[in-house]
């Protein structure tokens, strides 16, 4: 016969609140006795190698070198209302900033194209219906950052930079779910149905994530004319020849 006592509860058939605080309070402990234990760890790591200090370094100073991307912060005033605004207070300055990094002189692109990036990276985990997600201003950051790095001339750049950004993002999503799919389900039944699915998709993002790179490539090559001229062998008379020439010495040849 078991002689365990049943957990207090309270009238209303929950548990006590004094037990309910006394586990939160031991959880909270124990989070707190493992964070520890994890900066212990941390805390106990060696230095750098001079191999690794010395990469370190050239590391800093190529970061240094570089531009640093635009960035802003983003916060959800409620319902469909978000700010979007940068670190410092220079507004106008930010503006122009804006506008270089789209390539244009529209302000409306640009707050048209904020707009739809937000849309675009909001965290869509926990949003199972058509409503709008949260702002995730990590990954609204990094898009904008791929959008900076590729100086954008135009808004069609502008674009094209930004598709590559988002489609960047679900690649790597769908990468994600294929690699669950592949561990997690039998190679059977829906299984493989599942799997394909998310093959499939995974393959075309990647191929239209290298669509993208090949037409801004092919629309930044667009007017450029090419000549190539090997050699220009003038004689008398005016007369030149183009191409590669041999002249006969002796026995051979010997080509310029």
């Amino acid at each position: 016969m078991s002689t365990k006592k049943p957990a207090s509860r309270d009238l209303s058939g929950g548990l006590d609140p004094a037990v309910a605080e006394a586990k939160e309070s031991a959880a909270d402990k124990r989070k707190a006795a493992e964070d520890q234990a994890f900066a212990d760890k941390l805390a106990k790591r060696s230095p750098p190698n001079p191999v690794e200090r010395a990469e370190i370094e050239k590391a800093r100073k190529r970061t240094k070198a570089r531009t640093p991307r635009i960035a802003m912060h983003i916060e959800d005033r409620g319902t469909s209302r978000r700010a979007l605004y940068p670190d410092h207070s220079d507004e106008e300055g930010h503006r122009y900033r804006l506008a270089d990094t789209f390539g244009t002189r529209s302000m409306q692109f640009v707050y048209s194209m904020l707009k739809g990036l937000g849309n675009a990276t909001a965290d869509h985990s926990l949003n199972l219906d058509f409503s709008p997600a949260s702002p995730d201003q990590l990954t609204f950051n990094a898009a904008l950052a791929v959008i900076d790095g590729v100086r954008p001339k135009d808004e069609i750049e502008a674009m094209l930079a930004a598709h590559m950004a988002v489609t960047n993002i679900v690649l790597l999503e769908l990468i994600a779910r294929t690699r669950g799919a592949v561990a997690g389900h039998r190679y059977e039944g829906n299984g493989i149905k599942r799997l394909d699915v998310l093959g499939n998709l995974t393959a075309k993002f990647m191929r239209t994530y290298t669509m993208q790179v090949e037409v801004l490539a092919r629309k930044r090559r667009k007017g450029e004319q090419k000549i190539s001229v090997k050699h220009v062998h003038v004689y008398a008379g005016g007369q030149a020849v183009v191409g590669n020439v041999s002249h006969r010495r002796g026995r051979g040849y010997r080509k310029k």
